[in-house]
């Protein structure tokens, strides 16, 4: 049983402490992580940009 409930909030764990996304767009994932876990994990993974969302001009 403490296994499954740990599988179950390790998605969690790790969408919280990720820098990829910041204010209403992490709290948006972490609700679709507590509903569906592994898949928006999977989901969070493929689709927000690795590092985070860029300000102003594009780096090159």
């Amino acid at each position: 049983m403490i296994a499954a409930v740990c599988a179950y909030l390790l998605p969690v764990a790790l969408v919280a402490g990720s820098k990829r996304s910041k204010g209403h767009e992490k709290n948006g994932w972490l609700i679709g992580t507590l509903l569906f876990s592994w898949v928006a994990l999977l989901l969070y993974i493929s689709i927000v940009p690795k590092h985070g969302r860029q300000k102003g001009k594009a780096k090159r």
